[in-house]
């Protein structure tokens, strides 16, 4: 693995760099899919939207990202910008280092966005 500035980059065994993970600052992170769940009417309706195809929530997984549990895919990422009409460059300068996504800050930025019923207990 080698760092790129803020950003972690794997090589696979062919060589090809992997890129397809990224993490965002807490607040912007949360801010993003604050504004996917009220396009979207539900974090559910999001999910599906972000290509998640669960028949029973497909919104965990954007659940689990909002947390800071998981990396955003990138192409989960491009088509939650292309569905916010948010140019995906303005996105990724707000990605960060793993470890600077903290459970503090993401309860800081869930609270602050009016989703504290979303904080991990």
């Amino acid at each position: 693995m080698i760092i790129m500035g803020d950003l972690a980059i794997n090589f696979r065994a062919r060589g090809i760099l992997d890129v397809d993970r990224v993490w965002l600052s807490s607040g912007f992170r949360v801010q993003l899919i604050k504004m996917g769940i009220e396009k979207a009417g539900s974090v559910n309706e999001l999910g599906r939207r972000m290509g998640y195809r669960s028949r029973v929530h497909p919104g965990w997984g954007v659940v689990q990202i909002m947390q800071g549990k998981q990396a955003f895919p990138v192409s989960r990422l491009k088509l939650l910008a292309e569905y916010l009409e948010y140019p995906l460059d303005d996105i990724m300068q707000y990605v960060t280092h793993p470890n600077r996504v903290t459970p503090e800050s993401t309860r800081s930025a869930l609270a602050m966005y009016g989703l504290s019923g979303y904080i991990p207990r």
